[in-house]
């Protein structure tokens, strides 16, 4: 579960920024939109964020930010490769590192981990974890020049010389542009491992033009994930009755003539590799979605997904996705993350730009459906950007569960919470956002300056006049 992120100098994010998932204890509103822990190591914390802002405020930086740290710890660096910042670009060009942290709860132990880099170093790195009530030093990481020093806590490098001896071994063979928490995994510490499966398994960040490039398989493979998004995309108003897969044979001449064979042989390979672990997503050249997997007698096969709808007389027929509206196929590939959240499992998902091309009785759906939460053991977290203002309702989200971005004269941007404000329990928030009361909206200028209207008409307009 994610408690608190950091970001300082990464895009439009010149100061040190926090986001909380962390509950106040002021607001008593939905109480079943949290999670509590046994344990006084880890602070109540909240099932779902929303953040608002107006366009090119900052929001989906955030989302950026997140993913950036996810990449650089999950698939580390290359040695003659800089690592990708994108630093802040409006101050007067410095060599300001960018820093990023994460404070995260994983299989009952509280984590904070960091990371400070430039473009071709990390100058910094830190680890600590609260097992029980006492914080403990994982490790610590300096960078000097090409030489990285890396100090151990007595619990992470053990009471044996072998241990101590592997893990300075590990420190040495970090490059100064690889994070040691990835060079650590590499290395099979075991220590590292947990931490590692959160960013990897539980952290998952949904780009606002991303699909779900494992939507056939789920599909193909998962009945109670096929019953549940087809139910949901009924209750949804969508004319899907239904999900089904076809199986057809992998004849690469039929559906994409003129590939390379050696294109295609590695296609094949790849696919083999994975097994039943999931399969390679193709398109056709006309657009249309073929997964290569393992099909039902073992044998590689090109697996398509159709919606099912109901006619009249009660037949079922079949469409291709392409054939649904945008926004269908936005909430089909949405679906799966609702579904992981209803599960008694911990998740993390990062939606940007939830509401993109749905309308906004499909975007409160998804968010209902995903704080209906029947299992208080479970949790997973929904955080979200979003332009959707139906939302701003506290029938519907706590006051600490919305958080606006907003740039200030300089164009550095700058995140806060509801929670800052002293609000009335009956209040609008959604009237008030938009009245500017809260920040983070567009200035709109005069239309007139635009230069689209008559001089003479602009008078007209100024005095009210009629033509």
């Amino acid at each position: 579960m994610l408690v608190q992120f950091t970001v300082e100098n990464f895009r439009s994010f010149r100061d040190k920024t926090t986001f909380s998932m962390a509950a106040i204890k002021d607001d008593q509103r939905h109480p079943d939109h949290l999670i509590a822990d046994d344990s006084s190591k880890v602070p109540t914390l909240l099932r779902a964020a929303a953040i608002y802002g107006a366009n090119a405020s900052g929001k989906s930086n955030v989302v950026k930010a997140i993913q950036f740290a996810q990449n650089l710890i999950i698939k580390g660096t290359r040695s003659n490769k800089t690592i990708p910042i994108s630093p802040y670009k409006l101050d007067t060009p410095t060599m300001r590192p960018s820093r990023f942290e994460f404070i995260f709860a994983h299989e009952g132990v509280l984590y904070s981990y960091g990371f400070v880099l430039t473009s071709s170093h990390i100058l910094e790195e830190w680890l600590y974890a609260t097992p029980n009530k006492k914080e403990l030093r994982y490790f610590e990481r300096i960078t000097d020049g090409d030489k990285v020093k890396v100090e151990f806590g007595a619990t992470f490098s053990g009471k044996g010389q072998e241990q101590k001896l592997f893990l300075s071994f590990v420190a040495k063979g970090t490059r100064p542009n690889q994070l040691f928490l990835t060079e650590a995994v590499d290395r099979n510490v075991a220590q590292i491992l947990p931490i590692y499966q959160w960013f990897k398994d539980v952290l998952i960040v949904i780009p606002a033009d991303s699909e779900s490039a494992a939507l056939e398989h789920y599909i193909h493979t998962r009945s109670k994930l096929t019953d549940f998004l087809g139910t949901f995309l009924r209750a949804a108003g969508t004319g899907i009755d239904g999900l089904t897969t076809e199986e057809v044979e992998a004849n690469f001449e039929q559906y994409f003539p003129g590939m390379p064979e050696e294109y295609k042989d590695k296609l094949l390979q790849q696919a083999s590799e994975l097994g039943d672990r999931g399969g390679l997503l193709i398109h056709t050249p006309e657009g249309d979605r073929y997964l290569i997997t393992h099909g039902s007698e073992g044998q590689i096969a090109f697996i398509r997904l159709l919606t099912q709808h109901r006619t009249s007389d009660n037949r079922l027929v079949k469409f291709d996705i392409d054939e649904e509206s945008d926004g269908t196929q936005r909430l089909m590939h949405l679906t799966p993350a609702l579904f992981s959240l209803k599960q008694a499992r911990e998740r993390v998902f990062i939606i940007d730009e939830l509401d993109r091309r749905l309308h906004p009785l499909l975007s409160r759906l998804f968010l209902q459906t995903a704080l209906d939460c029947e299992d208080h053991a479970n949790k997973g977290q929904l955080i979200f950007t979003t332009h959707e203002t139906s939302l701003l309702d506290l029938d519907i989200l706590r006051r600490d569960e919305i958080w606006f971005v907003e740039k200030d004269l300089s164009g550095a941007s700058h995140m806060y919470s509801l929670a800052e404000f002293k609000i009335r329990p009956d209040l609008k928030i959604e009237k008030g956002y938009l009245n500017g009361r809260f920040g983070a909206i567009p200035f709109i200028g005069d239309i007139c300056n635009l230069g689209w209207v008559p001089s003479d008409q602009k008078t007209s307009a100024a005095s009210g006049e009629e033509r």
